[in-house]
């Protein structure tokens, strides 16, 4: 090869060096300046809810590795190598042949990436607020990628937030063992101007609007304004206390102003539902009343599930009554609702209520098949434990309740509901009464934890089983280590890791080190390993203290996609000195 090629190849592998490592490090350091949110805070949003504690048996993020740059420099690999954990069976949960795998509803897959303003990966939160994955939080990586596979499957109510972001309210629809992308740019917002008016047409003052969660009030004509909004599928919630509250999804264009007829919203007058609670039977606690569109008997069909409730019923969830302390609910819509009853102890009760006008309703409850027992710990009562029984599949349960087939979910946000997971707390004798439910699962799984949070005692429950005492013991969680070896490596490797969907940062992994993902919860694991989309190594093995697996990478994972073009040129690549 002429002597000017061998120059021109040595200077493009050079700079081609020196842009991978500039991308890395850029990508390690948070891909750029942090924009941070001023003193007074996002405009027009409320502060965010507080986060809501993670249950025990939620997975640790796992630690991350810090590279040097000399690392960096020194890969020639484009495309990373991917890492995925999920998680099997949870060592410290029963298992029992027959009976579905705990959380085996959650089946659910949800990814994608936040954008902040200047068109890069921005950290964030995503927080479930609403639905049966109320609770759970996604956090992003660097670059803006965040998922997850095993939530419940659903309409749910997802917040996101981050330093430097408009922040956003969204409505997902998660679909079991399929998956769902939510996209949210904010680097081109769009805005928003519209009305909110009575069924004559006339304009209402005073009403809070609520598009992709930021807040604004309309004027005397009913108009409202709002700058800043950003694009895509969001969730515009309006409220008024003389009216029905309204919800739809709109679809915003990023850069654009929104107007006229798609952004103006109809109120109707509200009226008024008294509950009473006319016995005291089960408990104790108080009696929890859930409430929902439509008609007994009535069977989802597909073509009904194009959109959510117009009324945001699941506000209200749960509705609690205590006997002889009536509630009343105003602002309901004036349409037939079905309503649900649960007190531990005591049978479902369910009533269809004509909301015509203003209503009164008594309950009167009757007593249930239950599982009653104590909470131990050292012999000794434990108060205040939390007590749990679910169905293993609450997924399952929960459309076996309903009596309906899977696309039900997706007609309305539903919570977990007691049929699917109860959730009690122990007296001061240690003792708990639930309703056991065996019609809907002969088995289920029942569990305690201390108030502490240190202790655990669980096990399964049978059909006919009345009476079960339960004794804790202390549980750790998260203390496990994965070490993958790769052999024959001498440069950096580009790495991504996804434990149970969410993802880590991506970094390069030195030739000299093997990759180590830590705080796993011993258990029953599915590895998967993919390059470039080809399968590289798939197993199950039981990670439980320190765990070892070992495998060959493809060559082009050792050897990279620039070393050729050295050896081509007569030239020994720099890395491999």
């Amino acid at each position: 090869m002429p002597r000017d090629s061998n120059s021109r190849l040595l200077w493009f592998s050079a700079a081609l060096l020196l842009l991978f490592g500039a991308v890395f490090l850029w990508i390690l350091n948070g891909g750029g300046e942090r924009v941070e949110e001023n003193e007074l805070g996002s405009p027009g949003r409320d502060e965010p809810p507080p986060t809501a504690p993670a249950p025990e048996t939620e997975l640790l993020p796992p630690a991350r590795i810090v590279v040097s740059q000399e690392a960096l420099a020194r890969t020639t690999v484009l495309w990373p190598l991917r890492v995925e954990l999920d998680l099997l069976q949870a060592r410290h949960l029963p298992a029992e042949d027959g009976v579905p795998p705990i959380g085996s509803g959650a089946a659910a897959r949800m990814e994608g990436r936040i954008l902040g303003v200047d068109d890069r990966g921005a950290r964030a939160e995503l927080r479930f607020v609403e639905g049966a994955n109320r609770g759970r939080v996604l956090t992003t990586d660097v670059a803006g990628h965040f998922g997850a596979n095993d939530l419940y499957p659903g309409l749910s109510i997802v917040e996101v937030s981050g330093a430097g972001l408009l922040g956003s309210r969204r409505e997902v629809r998660l679909r079991q063992d399929q998956e769902t992308l939510l996209n949210i740019p904010y680097g081109r917002p769009g805005s928003v101007a519209g009305r909110v008016q009575d069924p004559s047409g006339a304009g209402i003052e005073g009403a809070e609007v609520r598009v992709d969660g930021i807040r604004a009030l309309t004027g005397p004509d009913g108009g409202f304004a709002i700058a800043s909004v950003a694009g895509g599928q969001v969730l515009v919630e309006v409220s008024h206390p003389d009216y029905a509250s309204t919800q739809e999804l709109v679809w915003l264009t990023s850069g654009r102003e929104h107007s006229g007829e798609r952004v103006t919203f109809t109120l109707e007058r509200g009226t008024t539902l008294r509950i009473a609670v006319a016995n005291n039977v089960g408990g104790p606690g108080p009696v929890e009343v859930y409430l929902f569109a439509g008609q007994p008997g009535q069977r989802a069909r597909p073509d009904s599930i194009q959109r959510n409730a117009r009324f945001p019923y699941y506000h209200l969830h749960p509705i609690e009554v205590w006997p002889g302390r009536p509630e009343t609910i105003p602002g309901l819509p004036m349409e037939a609702v079905h309503l649900y009853a649960f007190r531990p102890g005591a049978k479902t009760l369910e009533r269809v209520v004509n909301l015509r006008a203003d209503h009164e309703l008594s309950l009167a409850l009757e007593p249930s098949p239950s599982i009653t027992g104590r909470v131990h710990h050292g012999g000794e009562p434990v108060t205040g434990a939390k007590v749990s029984l679910e169905a293993p599949n609450q997924v399952r349960a929960t459309l076996d309740f309903f009596r309906q087939e899977s696309f039900f979910l997706e007609t309305d946000v539903l919570p977990r509901l007691p049929p699917a997971v109860q959730v009690v707390e122990s007296d001061e004798r240690g003792r708990f009464v639930l309703t056991s439910f065996d019609g809907l699962a002969a088995t289920r799984y029942l569990e305690a934890r201390g108030p502490d949070g240190k202790t655990w005692g669980g096990r399964f429950v049978h059909a006919g089983e009345e009476n079960v005492d339960l004794e804790l013991t202390g549980v750790t969680l998260g203390d496990s280590t994965l070490s993958i070896e790769l052999p024959g490596r001498w440069q950096g490797l580009p790495v991504e890791v996804l434990v149970e969907g969410a993802p880590l940062d991506p970094w390069i992994l030195p030739p000299d080190a093997s990759l180590e993902v830590r705080e796993l919860v011993p258990g029953r694991w599915r590895v998967c390993v993919t390059w470039h989309g080809d399968p590289v190594h798939e197993e199950e093995l039981v990670i439980d203290g320190e765990a070892l697996l070992t495998f060959p990478l493809p060559p082009e994972c050792v050897d990279g996609q620039e070393a050729e073009s050295w050896r081509r040129a007569g030239r020994e690549y720099p890395g491999t000195n």
